[in-house]
């Protein structure tokens, strides 16, 4: 982090660095995102992730397209991630969350925050079958654990014993267990049921493009059906750690949040959680203080023009959405976190001294923690859902104590941290 300031105190918002042994142009300033952003709409660059987890992500997944396909896939899916749909799973969120929670205060002991990782598998699962096998869970957390070591791999060669030939072994075993799974499916939810309307898992291996009436093949749900849990599994789990960690370090936003959360409705509405201030406002900064997804890459496939430079066909861009974040042109004081910047004017908290007049639930260049253009992440509104739940839950049932923090980068940006709950009486 410090050394990205420095760069951009030195040369400003864009710059080249070496990434994974490759020269790429890092650029993180507004108007760089929002060229890089509009040049993805143009389609005059396309996804260049490293080769490695090109490879790890697989050859069907969203993530990795570009163009018609790219398009295709979009469609077919974008329907499912939409606010509306995914509030079908807020019953069975709230009450999986509600029971982790009781769990863990019950163990009245300190958890790392791994468990987060087994709880989003676990919010996973039930939202797609209703239910939870603890059995294959537990698998799915193990191989995705080994999965990851391949993204720190400066190869993609498959030598016996090496940390990338080891992550592709487990990406074979878990698309093994998607197949079993997608079979689970099938075979208890036919089409016409309304699991398979209803659920995401559902309309994977049901839905059809409405324009040439394309459904995925079976490579395609595996490899995107992988994506989406990958997502879950680690992208929520630095979501809760880190918003414990800086609530826990900002006692005001802390209480601020709790009293807020008491008035909420039992059981919860996604009304109430989409419109509560504090709660929005908590999550948001801690998301802009440490974006779980620190940037991306694309490439350009004709020759662009920027700020005077030249980039041939070929060149990679990392945006950086770290480095938007963190703009003190942008945000006041970026280095702390102040839940109070993005508040109504109209909220008892509200300080215009702090006002970032930037509006996160739009997702712009200014805060593009779900990154932009084409390929703006389809799971916006599941993570933010499943983090309202856990986070107005929590507070609204427990006291939480939290220890030992330690920051992470890589693959996901955050905190670590230990964390302990106990019962909160009646506000």
């Amino acid at each position: 982090m410090k050394s990205l300031h420095e760069k951009r105190n030195k040369y400003g918002t864009i710059f080249t660095q070496s990434f994974f042994g490759a020269t790429s142009i890092l650029a993180g300033g507004q108007d760089d995102l929002n060229w890089i952003f509009n040049n993805d709409r143009k389609a005059l660059t396309e996804v260049a992730w490293p080769p490695n987890i090109v490879m790890l992500l697989g050859p069907g997944a969203v993530a990795n397209q570009t163009g018609k396909y790219h398009r295709v896939l979009r469609r077919l899916l974008e329907p499912y991630f939409a606010p509306r749909f995914v509030t079908n799973y807020l019953k069975c969120m709230d009450e999986t969350t509600s029971d982790e929670l009781e769990s863990w205060c019950e163990a009245g002991e300190f958890h790392s925050s791994e468990v987060f990782k087994m709880y989003a598998l676990r919010l996973f699962y039930v939202s797609a079958f209703g239910n939870v096998d603890e059995e294959m869970i537990a698998s799915l957390h193990d191989d995705f654990k080994q999965w990851l070591g391949g993204f720190m791999s400066l190869t993609t060669k498959q030598i016996p014993g090496t940390s990338f030939a080891e992550a592709m072994k487990a990406r074979d075993r878990i698309l093994d267990t998607v197949d079993v799974l997608i079979d689970k499916f099938m075979s208890e939810n036919p089409e016409d049921s309304e699991r398979a309307q209803i659920t995401i898992m559902g309309r994977l291996i049901y839905g059809k493009d409405k324009d040439d009436n394309r459904v995925m093949t079976r490579d395609e749900m595996k490899d995107n059906i992988l994506n989406l849990i990958f997502a879950g599994h680690d992208t929520t789990y630095a979501s809760i750690s880190t918003l414990l960690y800086h609530l826990s370090e900002n006692k005001d936003a802390m209480d601020a949040l709790a009293s807020e959360v008491s008035t909420l409705s039992d059981p919860l509405t996604a009304d109430e959680l989409r419109n509560a201030p504090v709660l929005n406002a908590c999550i948001h900064e801690s998301w802009r203080c440490d974006p779980p997804v620190a940037g991306s890459f694309r490439k350009a496939v004709k020759e662009l023009q920027h700020k005077g430079y030249s980039f041939g066909a070929g060149s990679v861009f990392n945006y950086s959405i770290l480095m938007a974040t963190t703009d003190e042109k942008l945000y006041k004081s970026h280095e702390k976190f102040e839940m109070r910047r993005f508040l109504p004017k109209d909220h008892p908290l509200y300080s215009s001294d702090i006002d970032s007049g930037i509006d996160p639930f739009q997702g712009r260049s200014s805060y593009p923690i779900f990154g932009g253009g084409t390929h703006v992440c389809l799971g916006k509104a599941f993570a933010q859902l499943e983090l309202r739940v856990l986070a107005a839950r929590l507070l609204k049932g427990y006291k939480v104590e939290v220890r030992n923090p330690e920051k992470v980068y890589f693959p996901v940006n955050g905190w670590n941290i230990e964390f302990k709950l106990t019962k909160r009486k009646s506000m």
